[in-house]
């Protein structure tokens, strides 16, 4: 035989009521959306919110884009100007070897009345002392 038992009722979900969004109220009331979009298209009012994070993300977007484009022009700016002084740098460098040269100083010597010695210089050396083992 059954056992008594007590019925229960069933349990009734509990709906939340959405908050009524004060600015999209306030935005509906000075605008105008209904108007804008009719009255029984309520989906742009629903998602308001959604539309304008999604703007906003669209302007961050753009914003990143401007400020990357930008830095890639002054890279290829510097890079430009680094060039033309790494070449500048280069030639003078060239220049200060060839004007170091023993055959370049002798010319520049020559011009302002100055002689070479004819006689190269003399190697001095020394023999050791003492038994070498």
């Amino acid at each position: 035989m059954a056992q008594n038992t007590y019925k229960t009722p069933p349990k009734t979900p509990i709906v939340k009521k959405k908050r009524e969004n004060r600015l999209l109220t306030y935005l509906n009331n000075t605008i105008g959306f209904e108007r804008l979009f009719g009255e029984d298209n309520a989906w742009p009012i629903k998602h308001f919110d959604r539309i304008m994070w999604i703007s906003f993300l669209l302007i961050f977007y753009i914003g990143f884009n401007h400020n990357a484009e930008r830095l890639v022009r002054n890279i290829q700016r510097v890079k430009a100007v680094v060039d033309e002084k790494r070449a500048k740098y280069m030639t003078l460098q060239a220049d200060f070897k060839k004007s170091s040269k023993q055959s370049e100083i002798s010319k520049q010597v020559i011009a302002t009345g100055l002689m070479e010695p004819v006689t190269p210089p003399l190697k001095i050396v020394v023999k050791p002392e003492g038994p070498q083992p």
